[in-house]
């Protein structure tokens, strides 16, 4: 149409001289001109503005992909300031002191279904890393745990407590804690000393407790000292014939469990228990430790740096830190577990690395807490559950008071 008009192929009309008059179809003309003018221009504006507005949607798009991908690698949300410790230490708290069975014993988790939330058989092991984590954030030992801590010493409440973690060592804690009275000291130590461990055989038991026929603790002490110059030092691999691998994993927390006990009272039989126990662990270390998912290497490593500094054997504190910087430094955060980043946050803490502790805290934070229910939680991956670990968390307790200091 535009074409037709500029070429005029109208006929021309004749008109009296001396006075021109505009014929009305043009005027009709002139003004579709102007109003195509003004479509073709309003449609170009419009363009441009649409261009415009996608590159610059597209650019924020960019900007908040980046920056979540960012947030993963360093650990997601992290807490906006120390101010954040006591809100959600309050929360762990209340959500911890219903976690309790009908002895007054804290249960080993609640699960949450389609909503509904139980508590969680009951246990006599579960309980000492809350209280633990309650004297951190606390800054005392309050009636409250003196109370706990005798129904866990009361053979009539708890019969017996067989550990798989690290039940001594928060015990530890609580006997030397600045404001730990009598009481507190008889009871810690006598939980302790009470403890029972779920060893792999009965020659391991008689290797730490019947000492008739045991290998002397020079041979198991050079022994361990090579494995462990093989594993991570040459980064050799060891074949393993482990019969139970569940109950050989936990060698990797008893480590740390007999270093602590030789460091707290100076017992033969401990000593014993750590070399044969660190033995042990290390065969199935060295060959497959890929397989532990609960943190037993930062176990191991724990009970290596304190039995190092208790009986003043270099070696073992320089293999702990070892671990140290492979199972944590090097490690990416992004694939351990829940228990993983507990277990080697207490390590992290005992080696006074506070960036690492926050980072941990960090990650527990964006991944696996629930704000709704104040607790940390991970999801069953059998079933479609959310499972509330008390032990989980009462350690993460103790790493969210453990020092954080704002990034």
């Amino acid at each position: 149409m535009s074409d037709d008009l500029i070429e005029n192929n109208y006929s021309k009309l004749s008109l009296p001289v001396g006075k021109i008059k505009t014929p009305k179809f043009l005027y009709i003309i002139l003004i579709i001109l102007g109003v195509l003018v003004l479509i073709v221009g309003g449609l170009s504006l419009y363009l441009k503005n649409i261009k415009k507005s996608t590159e610059k949607s597209t650019k924020n798009v960019e900007v908040v992909d980046n920056k979540t991908m960012a947030n993963k690698a360093s650990g997601g949300t992290k807490l906006s300031s120390t101010n954040d410790v006591p809100e959600i230490s309050n929360k762990l708290i209340s959500w911890l002191d219903k976690q309790r069975d009908n002895r007054g014993v804290y249960s080993e988790n609640e699960t949450c279904d389609n909503g509904v939330c139980n508590n969680g058989s009951s246990s006599n092991r579960s309980g000492f890393s809350v209280l633990n984590g309650k004297v951190m954030y606390e800054k005392k030992i309050n009636q409250s745990i003196i109370d706990d801590l005798n129904k866990y010493a009361n053979k009539d409440i708890v019969q017996v407590i067989q550990s798989n973690y690290l039940i001594c060592n928060f015990l530890y804690d609580l006997y030397f804690y600045p404001n730990a009275n009598e009481e507190v000291k008889n009871l810690t130590e006598k939980i302790c000393f009470n403890v029972q461990y779920e060893l792999d055989s009965q020659e391991d038991y008689s290797a730490i407790f019947n000492t008739e026929n045991a290998e002397d603790t020079t041979s198991l002490l050079n022994k361990s000292l090579q494995k462990l110059e093989n594993i991570l030092v040459k980064k050799e691999t060891v074949n393993t014939n482990s019969d139970n691998f569940d109950i050989t994993r936990k060698y990797g927390f008893y480590v740390s469990e007999f270093a602590t006990r030789y460091k707290w009272k100076n017992k033969d039989e401990d000593y014993r228990g750590f070399l044969v126990t660190l033995n042990q662990f290390l065969e199935e270390y060295g060959n497959s430790n890929s397989k532990f998912k609960e943190g037993e290497e930062c176990g191991l490593a724990l009970g290596l740096i304190t039995m190092g500094e208790t009986k003043q054997i270099t070696d073992f504190k320089k293999y702990g830190e070892l671990i140290y910087s492979k199972e944590v430094i090097e490690k990416n955060i992004n694939e351990m577990t829940l228990r993983q980043m507990l277990t080697c946050g207490l390590l992290a803490n005992k080696m006074n690395d506070k960036k690492m502790v926050n980072s941990f805290v960090n990650k527990i934070i964006a991944d696996f807490y629930d704000k709704n229910r104040g607790c940390v939680g991970q999801q069953n991956p059998e079933f479609v559950t959310n499972i509330y670990d008390v032990k989980n968390n009462g350690i993460f307790l103790i790493l969210l008071n453990s020092g954080i200091k704002e990034s």
